[in-house]
């Protein structure tokens, strides 16, 4: 958020108000909307907990049973087929482990997981084989990664193609890139400031 901030100041000093508020600007409503976007999701879980059932999990070197809402960091989990997954983590070892990401990716399709492809997301099914999954990440501390990575992205194109279409002026009210006239080194340099 003080990154944000920072940038949007930083921006509308050394290009003026017309032009220095847009990469600021748009990573403040990135920042703004994950927020929201997080707190609103929180609040309606929170008021909408449905009583799980206690599943068995390996905490410090023993089994035991807990709710899905006391997992912690550094759990191991068995899946078995037919198991949610129910944070996100990574597989320790497993057979044949098959995974449906239908419910975070929208595919039906299933995705077969081993030590190249080991990361398992919340929500997701097991349709086939055994696993040991590692608890990384709980809550919605994962979603949040991915919307905030999805809006960075989204931002970052938005960015490149004003810059590449020659919409971005610079201080004077000249055009900074000029297809087939500005150096290689100068179009890196301003892609840099973009970037950052």
């Amino acid at each position: 958020m003080v990154a944000a901030v920072a940038s949007l100041v930083l921006g509308i000093k050394t290009e003026g108000i017309k032009e220095g508020w847009y990469d600021g600007g748009s990573i403040l409503f990135a920042v703004i909307l994950v927020i929201v976007f997080t707190s609103i999701s929180m609040k309606l879980s929170h008021d909408h907990r449905i009583p799980y059932s206690p599943f068995q999990v390996i905490r410090g070197g023993r089994r035991i049973y807990v709710s899905i809402f006391d997992l912690v960091v550094g759990d191991v989990v068995p899946l078995k087929i037919g198991d949610q997954v129910p944070v996100d983590g990574i597989l320790i070892s497993g057979h044949s482990l098959a995974i449906d990401e239908s419910s975070m990716t929208g595919e039906s399709k299933i995705i077969h997981k081993d030590q190249k492809a080991p990361f398992l997301m919340s929500g997701c099914k097991v349709v086939d084989g055994y696993s040991y999954m590692l608890v990384c990440l709980n809550g919605v501390a994962t979603f949040i990664g991915i919307v905030g990575l999805l809006v960075a992205v989204f931002v970052l194109v938005v960015l490149l193609v004003r810059y590449f279409t020659a919409h971005t002026e610079n201080t004077e009210g000249f055009v900074q890139f000029k297809a087939g006239k500005t150096s290689f080194s100068t179009a890196v340099c301003l892609w840099i400031l973009l970037v950052t």
